[in-house]
């Protein structure tokens, strides 16, 4: 298993501290899990969907039923688990012909759903105008995917729309609309098909010098991942989810796992695990 340190790099510059789910835990793992973490994060990459992702999920939901504040970020890979979770449907993502979305390597600015989505929306809602503006005009949010959700398919299934306000939407190069930014209407389950991490932290570049991936790095595009960051761990810091004891914690942080440096690839830095870490 692996996770790029991008991630954990850029919940932990919005003052976050992380610790790794394995992607095999147990309910009876995932529950201690759960119970002290103030926050889950599904991350990107390439997997097929865990029943440990369902299962968060389901608690994230049932915890804030509860009364218990737990919030939730899917981000691309992640985004499509929320999708699939919420609908407890494993194919419900596009395209489902055989065929895969041109968006792969792919910077673009948003294109934002009604001002009235917007204005209700706990991300964008009190979002600073010029983070909006540079989110609307500048090719800062990094698509990485071949699968998604069409608009339309999303708009047509009442599973994701009676649980998911659409807050933008993107096209990718041959002109084919998929949904880009969502949360979640009565819940703080966030997600982003598009990569808010990788603005601050990918830098990996050929042998020749040649950037792997079309990122913006610019000081907008770095403000917008900022943005993006200190929102969802603000959501967390209101959680009171706490572990029953300090070596228990300190035992599951990421700190005990060093990133490698993966030069020759799409990741400045990986963690990578065993399978039953």
């Amino acid at each position: 298993m692996y996770l790029a340190a991008s991630y954990v790099k850029y919940l932990e510059a919005a003052g976050s501290r992380v610790v790794p789910i394995n992607y095999y835990a147990g309910e009876k793992e995932l529950d201690e899990l759960f119970a002290g973490l103030n926050g889950i994060f599904f991350v990107g990459g390439g997997a097929v969907f865990p029943a440990s992702a369902q299962y968060l999920f389901d608690k994230t939901v049932r915890a804030n039923d509860a009364g218990d504040f737990a919030p939730l970020w899917g981000t691309c890979m992640g985004f499509q688990w929320l999708l699939i979770s919420a609908t407890r449907n494993p194919s419900i993502l596009d395209p489902s012909d055989g065929t895969q979305m041109d968006a792969e390597n792919y910077s673009i600015p948003l294109d934002f759903a009604s001002n009235d989505a917007l204005k209700k929306s706990r991300l964008f809602g009190s979002a600073p105008a010029d983070v909006m503006n540079i989110l609307a005009t500048q090719n800062v949010t990094m698509n990485n995917h071949h699968y998604g959700i069409f608009t339309k398919h999303f708009q047509q299934t009442t599973a994701l729309t009676s649980f998911f306000s659409l807050l933008s939407t993107n096209k990718d190069r041959k002109g084919i609309n998929f949904v880009s930014t969502i949360e979640a209407n009565k819940y703080p389950i966030f997600g982003a098909q598009w990569h808010p991490e990788k603005n601050p932290f990918e830098w990996a570049v050929t042998t020749e010098g040649v950037p792997y991936e079309a990122i913006d790095h610019s000081p907008d595009a770095v403000k917008v991942s900022q943005y993006m960051a200190n929102f969802f761990v603000a959501q967390a810091r209101k959680s009171t989810h706490k572990f029953q004891d300090v070596a228990r914690e300190q035992a599951l942080l990421i700190y005990n796992w060093a990133p490698t440096n993966t030069p020759g690839g799409d990741f400045v830095q990986t963690y990578f695990f065993p399978k039953n870490f």
